[in-house]
């Protein structure tokens, strides 16, 4: 299927995979995040997706059982095409996704809000709140708080590439002679 795509696709889908964040084990710092934004905003689904050639891959999902989706229903790829917040208030209504399988079929999404998690300026995939009824947009100070948590996504991804790349350095100094 067709799917929109930036122009630094490749280059994006690059920087995503240098990371080694794809395929990557549970961590509680991303799954703490995804948690407040369940509680925070009360929605059923909260997840950090990371999207690469072919799929969405959820680092973090809360409120759903799956691991990742083609990247033709994502949601998430829209929001990797946005400066800011990518919000659908109820998908049912909206002409681009009233009949995507992920309305029309389990999970059955009414709701979206993304925002961009990005890092070296790369979109790279999206904290994500998803609900199974539709919402009001996102006021002014929700929209906020929604980019302070993706910011806390950011600089954790950048916080796990310092110390991957300090390790070997570490253990040279570490080591005895």
């Amino acid at each position: 299927m067709d799917f929109p795509k930036s122009a630094d696709d490749e280059e994006r889908i690059s920087v995503l995979h240098s990371l080694g964040l794809l395929d990557s084990g549970a961590d509680d710092n991303f799954d703490r995040v995804t948690r407040l934004c369940r509680r925070i905003f009360d929605v059923k689904i909260a997840t950090i997706s990371f999207v690469d050639e072919q799929r969405q891959w959820f680092k973090s999902v809360e409120g759903l059982d799956v691991c990742e989706t083609d990247r033709d229903v994502a949601f998430c790829n829209y929001t990797i095409l946005a400066d800011d917040i990518f919000e659908v208030p109820d998908a049912t209504a909206d002409p681009q996704f009233s009949s995507n399988p992920l309305v029309t079929g389990a999970p059955f999404i009414r709701y979206y809000a993304g925002a961009p998690i990005r890092f070296d300026g790369k979109r790279l995939g999206a904290l994500c709140l998803i609900d199974l009824t539709a919402h009001e947009p996102l006021d002014q100070q929700q929209r906020s708080v929604l980019r302070d948590l993706a910011d806390i996504v950011e600089r954790e991804i950048k916080v796990q590439r310092l110390l991957r790349e300090s390790m070997p350095l570490l253990a040279a100094i570490i080591q005895p002679e």
